[in-house]
């Protein structure tokens, strides 16, 4: 909940928004803030605060929260509306704007904010009624391996906060109050479709960003999104089997929560419907050198390149592929073109210093890495497979200096703790491996992501740890 000092915070810019609402667009124009929300306390109120200045009413539908979420949207003066979820995201969204009287509908989600900075732009937007508007989707990741991954770069220090990167999308989240402008969709819902079937509408890109953090670890750890997506995204693909963007991210989707079969099988489906559409020949590309179909992998990425000579991705898979099948000349020759192409691209770096090491170049591949990870500073995980590489080359000094740097940048990284415990050993530094491995078997036990192989063969390596320290000890 919020404190005093917030409110009073809060208040005072709204009130010096409201000055600005009447400079801009006038005393008539109002807007309302439509949102469908599930147990959402950790997120809601910062929603909130990032858009009330600017909206006239606050239209909440809960579907079932058993946390604070009710209460959090009522202290924000919303108008909270209590439905059973119907397996349908459109048909709340449409309920929510059902129930708003603005003339003009923003939708935002529990996890996404709006930057004080572009308050002022959304006002002056809604002086052209005929006018629909998109928004960038900036979605904060840790995971560079991500298509479209860009690392942060301070732009919006106050929303990027530690997190190393994001990825962009664009949607509609600002149109009028109009019964003809429906969501459409059991998941990936969208108004734009509707949209496109007005002659007085136009749908107009803008530059605003939507920070969003549904891709964050945090997120991912406390909701578990995919027993709710997964059987929505089947559904709607059986009930049109004629879209092809329906398989499309139903592919993503399983990919996403490591089902590589079921992930192809959705992709060629949707590339069926539409064999022009680039991302879904790299993803196919991609989940087809996951599941070690290394030929068809190149076929489809190969494919993607016929499409898109200059796509930087479809470069970095096929090097994947052929760093798998152990061609590593080829693998260096598409990885440079990719970062030739994309000179930010992260993963490309990462998997050139991979290659690097592989042919015994370790003083290129060292500079590779550190570029990589100037660009992703908080990449822990860049730092990690450069040490692993190095434990790998029987450089454990080495290995063990950049491990230690890697978990001095996030101590929450489990697989630094692994690595870390194999170059102990190897350097007979019996006490850090061994703090090592309990930290890695404590975090795995937290965040509830068990290998089975690796956890076993971790406590093997504990009990084996702590007989030689008994008989150290003894003697």
């Amino acid at each position: 909940m919020q404190t005093t000092a917030e409110e009073t915070h809060l208040n005072h810019i709204i009130l010096a928004t409201r000055f600005l609402r009447t400079d801009l667009i006038g005393a008539n124009v109002t807007i309302s803030l439509c949102m469908i929300v599930k147990d959402e306390e950790s997120y809601l109120a910062q929603a909130l605060t990032s858009a009330k200045p600017i909206v006239d009413e606050i239209i909440i539908v809960d579907t079932g929260s058993t946390d604070q979420t009710p209460a959090i949207a009522t202290s924000f003066g919303a108008k909270v509306f209590f439905q059973e979820w119907k397996d349908d995201f459109s048909f709340h969204r449409n309920f929510s704007i059902d129930r708003a009287t603005g003339d003009w509908i923003l939708v935002l989600d529990a996890d996404e904010c709006l930057s004080s900075s572009s308050h002022a732009k959304i006002l002056e937007l809604v002086r052209q009624p005929q006018n629909a508007y998109l928004f960038i989707q900036r979605h904060y990741s840790n995971d560079s391996r991500l298509s479209n991954f860009i690392p942060c770069s301070g732009e919006f220090p106050e929303w990027e906060r530690s997190y190393g990167g994001y990825f962009e999308s664009a949607l509609c989240r600002l149109f009028p109050r109009r019964k003809d402008i429906r969501y459409r969709g059991r998941i990936h819902e969208l108004v734009e479709p509707s949209l496109q079937e007005l002659s007085d509408m136009s749908v107009v890109p803008t530059d605003i960003r939507l920070h969003h953090y549904g891709h964050t670890p945090e997120v991912k750890k406390n909701k578990n999104k995919s027993a709710l997506y997964t059987p929505l995204g089947e559904r709607k693909a059986e009930e049109e089997p004629n879209t092809w963007k329906a398989f499309y991210e139903l592919g993503v989707e399983h990919n996403c929560n490591g089902r590589k079969l079921e992930s192809a099988e959705a992709f060629r489906r949707g590339l069926k419907l539409n064999p022009a559409y680039v991302p879904m020949w790299i993803n196919y590309g991609y989940v087809l050198t996951e599941l070690g179909s290394l030929e068809e992998s190149l076929k489809a990425l190969g494919k993607a390149l016929e499409l898109e000579p200059k796509n930087p991705e479809a470069h970095c898979n096929i090097a994947v592929a052929y760093l798998r099948k152990n061609h590593l000349l080829f693998a260096e020759a598409h990885l440079r073109r990719a970062i030739e192409l994309k000179p930010n691209y992260v993963n490309a770096y990462s998997n050139l210093g991979t290659v690097l090491m592989r042919m015994g170049n370790i003083p290129e591949a060292s500079a590779i890495f550190q570029k990589a990870v100037e660009l992703a500073p908080k990449n822990a995980a860049l730092l990690t497979t450069f040490g692993h590489h190095l434990f790998e080359a029987k450089l454990f000094e080495e290995s063990e200096v950049v491990l230690l740097e890697a978990l001095k940048r996030d101590p929450e990284h489990e697989m630094g703790w692994y690595a870390l415990g194999e170059v102990s050993c190897a350097l007979r530094n019996a006490q850090q491996a061994l703090a090592a491995f309990e930290k890695f078997l404590m975090l795995q036990d937290r965040n509830e992501r068990h290998t089975e192989a690796l956890h076993d063969l971790v406590k093997q390596r504990i009990a084996l740890l702590r007989k030689h320290q008994a008989s150290s000890s003894s003697t």
